[in-house]
C-alpha cells in the first residue's frame, strides 16, 4: 500500500542504495512507553476521600448546577431527585487534569442525559492535578474507592446489570481499576465499559490486572485515535475500533495537522457524535492491528461489520478499521465500507483531475 522510498548514499564511484523496511526502521515504541507504570496502590489519606467527588447530571443545559455527593455520602446520593435506579446508570471519568465543571464532563452529561440514563460524574482532579505518572498511579487506589462507593449505591438498588462506565484518556484506565474492584467487592460484573483512546503512557506496557482488558466487565469496547502517542494500541477490548488506522487524525482544517492532543480527543467527539447519531459510524472488520494501521480492511470477503456507539454488536468481536470525515459529526455510514471514500487517499489522489479542487 505505502510507497517504496529508495535512499542513495553517493560514494565516489558507487551509489548504495537502501530500501526501507519496517525490518530496518524498526516500530513505534510510543509515547513514554517506560513511564514506569507500576503495579503499587498509592496510600490516599482517608481525610483525602472528601475530594473524591460524584457529580449528580440534573436536567437542563450545560451550565445546570450540579448535585455532588463525596465518597462518604453515598446514601444520600441514592436519594437525589435526578436518580431513578429503574433507569440504565453511566458513570463518566475524565482524564488527567479533568473536571466535572470542564467541557468534556458538561457535555457528555448532557448527552446522556437526554438518553433517559442516571448520569455520575466523577471528579478526580485532586488526585490528577500532579505529575502525570503520579496521576497514573493514583488511579489504582482512586479506581477501589470509587468501586465501594458503587457498591454502597448497589445497596440501594444501583443494577450492575445497568451500569455502564465511561473514561477517557486516562480515565480509560480508571475505569477499569472501578470495575475490577467492583467485582472483587461485590462479586457481579459491571454491564459495560467504554475506553475512549485509553492512555498509553505508564500502561502500554503493563499486564491486563494493571490496566483496561476485556475481562474487567461483561463487555468492553475501546475507541482508538492516537495510539503510538497518547494512545495504547493493543486490542484490550472485546471490540476495538481503530479510527482511520488509530495513529493520527485528520484535522478540522485538512491542511492543518491534528497533532497529538488533536487525534487523542478526538476518540471523544466521535463519541459524542456515535451518541446521537446511532448506527452511523459503521466499522469494517480487520485481522490484526497492522491492517488497520495500514488501512487494509477493505477487500475481506464477507465483509464483517460493527457499530461505534450504544448499539454496538457484542457478539461481533475483534479489531476494526473505522473511516471517518474531518469534521464533526464524522461519519461516513456506508460510504465508509468503500476504499475510494477513505478520507486521505480521496483528497491526495493526484491521479484525478479534481486533486486539487479540496484546497
Amino acid at each position: 500500500m505505502f510507497p517504496v522510498y529508495l535512499l542513495c548514499v553517493l560514494f565516489v564511484s558507487e551509489a548504495v542504495c537502501m530500501y526501507s523496511s519496517k525490518a530496518l526502521e524498526g516500530y513505534p515504541a510510543g509515547y513514554l512507553a517506560d513511564c514506569p507504570g507500576t503495579a503499587i496502590p498509592q496510600h490516599i489519606p482517608l481525610e483525602d476521600l472528601n475530594y473524591l467527588t460524584i457529580h449528580v447530571q440534573g436536567k437542563g443545559n450545560f451550565f445546570n448546577l450540579k448535585n455532588k455527593y463525596n465518597y462518604y455520602q453515598m446514601k444520600n446520593l441514592a436519594k437525589d431527585p435526578q436518580i431513578d435506579f429503574k433507569k440504565p446508570t453511566v458513570m463518566y471519568v475524565g482524564g488527567f487534569l479533568d473536571h466535572p465543571q470542564l467541557p468534556f464532563a458538561m457535555t457528555i452529561g448532557v448527552v446522556y442525559k437526554k438518553l433517559g440514563y442516571n448520569v455520575l460524574l466523577l471528579d478526580t482532579n485532586r488526585f490528577t492535578t500532579v505529575a502525570y505518572p503520579v496521576a497514573a498511579a493514583n488511579m489504582r487506589t482512586i479506581g477501589k474507592r470509587v468501586a465501594e462507593m458503587l457498591a454502597i449505591l448497589s445497596k440501594f438498588g444501583l443494577d450492575p446489570k445497568k451500569l455502564e462506565l465511561v473514561g477517557l484518556s486516562l480515565g480509560g484506565h480508571t475505569i477499569s481499576f472501578i470495575a475490577k474492584n467492583y467485582r472483587f467487592q461485590t462479586g457481579m460484573n459491571i454491564s459495560r465499559i467504554t475506553g475512549l483512546d485509553p492512555s498509553g503512557p505508564c500502561f502500554r506496557n503493563l499486564g491486563p490486572e494493571d490496566r483496561l482488558d476485556q475481562t474487567d466487565a461483561d463487555f468492553v469496547d475501546v475507541i482508538e485515535t492516537n495510539i503510538d502517542g497518547y494512545g495504547m494500541a493493543a486490542p484490550v477490548g472485546h471490540v476495538n475500533f481503530y479510527v482511520n488506522g488509530g495513529e493520527f487524525q485528520p484535522g478540522d482544517i485538512f491542511w492543518a495537522p491534528c497533532n497529538v492532543v488533536c487525534s487523542h480527543i478526538r476518540a471523544f467527539t466521535i463519541w459524542i457524535s456515535a451518541l446521537l447519531n446511532p448506527n452511523s459510524f459503521i466499522a469494517m472488520k480487520c485481522d490484526s492491528v497492522q491492517e488497520a494501521r495500514n488501512k487494509d480492511c477493505y477487500d475481506k470477503n464477507p465483509v464483517v461489520t460493527n457499530i461505534v456507539g450504544l448499539n454496538t454488536d457484542r457478539n461481533t468481536q475483534g479489531i476494526f478499521y473505522l473511516a471517518t470525515e474531518n469534521n464533526f459529526p464524522y461519519f461516513m455510514g456506508l460510504k465508509g465500507l468503500k476504499k475510494e471514500n477513505e478520507f486521505f487517499d480521496s483528497k491526495l489522489n493526484l491521479s484525478k483531475d479534481t486533486s486539487w479542487s479540496f484546497f
